[in-house]
């Protein structure tokens, strides 16, 4: 038993490293090193009285990233656009986003003033942090929801690679040898 779990324990190694790899090799880093994601893809492997398993764990929502996900049909609670504010956040993008808004409105007041000169216009100022990543997160969200996104496969890629038949062979020599063991005994 303890030579199939030590070649789980091998195969549930390289599988999660090349899942790790592929999201490295698909974009998906958190701030140039890897992703929140890609640490927390594990294995396990159970042992019970009479049989050995292995279960690769990984959060839901890499499943999403992995298939994509179609135009929503109907309205949601919100649990979209308040996981994507805290991506934002996360991801340094609000900084951005403050900067990018302010310009567009002064520019968008410039060409108001060349219309209107006699009028009294207000100084513009930065969206605060948390208003601007809730604008953020909401933009983001609903264009998610008019239009779906598409998967990148990271997932798919490594376990339509996997050669099962490798694993299977290397289980069966040993299921073998411990055969032969039990039964000289």
């Amino acid at each position: 038993m303890d030579k199939i779990v030590s070649i789980l324990e091998l195969f549930g190694t390289k599988l999660v490293q090349d899942l790790q790899q592929s999201l490295r090799t698909k974009g998906v880093s958190y701030g140039g090193g890897d992703s929140r994601l890609s640490n927390k893809i594990k294995y396990v492997v159970i042992k019970g009285e009479d049989k050995v398993s292995m279960q690769l764990l990984m959060p839901q929502y890499g499943f999403a990233l992995d298939n994509g996900r179609k135009p929503t049909s109907s309205g949601g609670n919100g649990e979209v656009k308040n996981k994507i504010t805290e991506w934002a956040k996360r991801k340094n993008l609000v900084k951005k986003f403050q900067q990018s808004t302010l310009k567009a409105r002064v520019d968008k007041q410039n060409e108001a003033k060349k219309r209107n000169p006699n009028r009294e216009y207000k100084t513009l100022k930065q969206l605060s942090f948390e208003k601007a990543a809730i604008q953020l997160g909401y933009l983001i969200s609903r264009k998610i929801h008019k239009n779906g996104y598409k998967g990148n496969h990271f997932y798919t890629d490594v376990v339509n690679k996997i050669d099962t038949g490798k694993l299977s062979k290397q289980i069966s020599e040993i299921l073998k040898t411990d055969i032969l063991i039990e039964i000289k005994k």
